[in-house]
């Protein structure tokens, strides 16, 4: 069987507990008393600037050496398959406000400065893959497909110039036509496999979620597109596999339950797993007020099952019909 470790929001050696993180990693998997670990999965957000306010202009200064730093503590001689975060696609695009080591080296606008010293740190580990789109069918009937969600959000337009220089210097899409082209490889992933069981979805974004800011409670909903593709898998695989779908970009670690609704008959469930627990700052946890449940639109419920704003990772172990998943937190929630 091929069992598992997830999380993202990972890469801050500014602030955070990346080290924390990477310490407890590295002993579960030299851990021969449980199950064998077989691959890491990594959802995005692979580096944070160092953030630095000069009046009232927020600027984010690139250290290269410390990107490339946090990429050498990931763990070696293990696959690691990586997919992009929304800060790794960020640029100049509007606010001018990116610099490399200090503040007297300006990035030139569109320039994708983070997306190539990524490349160039990950060169260093022949185990990591970093894709926009990777499938993997499991000996258990359990099919992970690891898409890009930042193509869902309001802001993929401001994305494209680093999408290309991800993809390759030749390519040219719109957003519309990044969209096109992953639904075609979900579509053609699903439809491959005759014998899937369970499905596990992994993107960066989570579909809804829940976290406190500004000491209220806030829904997280970034992706609201991201229902058109659920619907299309829906209507391929129905209800004959379970539904799991693992991501990251809020700063905590929460389980919950989503219900699509497809139609007045079907409802498509969905056990989110959101693990941006990685290293980074964290977020706080919402009010417990809101555990019973928060309604998006018409069409999508999500309860909330459990949330804890504690660094680590989610242990997906594949050795029973149905996946199990255990978060691994570190003891303290801060510091390096």
């Amino acid at each position: 069987m091929s069992n598992f470790i997830h999380f993202g929001c990972w890469n801050n050696l500014n602030k955070g507990c990346l080290l924390n993180v990477t310490e407890l990693l590295n002993d579960r998997l030299k851990d021969a008393a449980k199950p064998k670990i077989d691959f890491l999965t990594i959802a995005g957000d692979n580096y944070y600037p160092k953030k630095e306010k000069v009046g009232v202009k927020k600027n984010k200064i690139i250290i290269p050496s410390l990107l490339e730093e946090g990429f050498a503590h990931l763990p070696k001689e293990i696959p690691i398959y990586m997919i992009l975060g929304n800060h790794d696609l960020e640029t100049n695009t509007g606010g001018n406000n990116f610099f490399i080591t200090d503040l007297n080296d300006q990035v030139e606008k569109d320039v994708c400065s983070i997306i190539e010293y990524e490349q160039q740190s990950k060169n260093n580990n022949e185990d990591i893959e970093y894709n926009l789109f990777k499938e993997m069918m499991l000996e258990n009937g359990t099919l992970i497909i690891m898409i890009d969600t930042s193509m869902y959000s309001v802001d993929a337009y401001k994305y494209l110039p680093c999408y290309k220089k991800f993809l390759s210097k030749g390519s040219d899409y719109s957003v519309d036509e990044l969209k096109t082209k992953q639904l075609e490889l979900i579509k053609t992933a699903i439809t491959k496999y005759k014998d899937v069981k369970n499905l596990i979805l992994i993107g960066h974004h989570p579909i809804i979620g829940l976290k406190e800011k500004d000491n209220k409670n806030a829904n997280i909903q970034d992706i609201i597109e991201f229902d058109t593709v659920l619907k299309e898998i829906y209507s391929i695989l129905s209800d004959d596999v379970t539904y799991f779908y693992l991501c990251a970009d809020v700063h905590l670690y929460q389980e919950g339950e989503i219900g699509l609704k497809i139609d007045d008959k079907s409802t498509m469930k969905i056990k989110q797993y959101i693990v941006g627990t990685g290293g980074t700052d964290l977020d706080k946890c919402p009010n417990k007020s809101e555990m019973a449940g928060v309604t998006r639109n018409e069409r999508l419920t999500y309860t909330m099952t459990r949330c804890e704003a504690k660094c680590g990772f989610l242990e997906c172990i594949n050795t029973s019909p149905v996946p199990e998943f255990l978060f691994n937190g570190v003891p303290t929630a801060g510091g390096k």
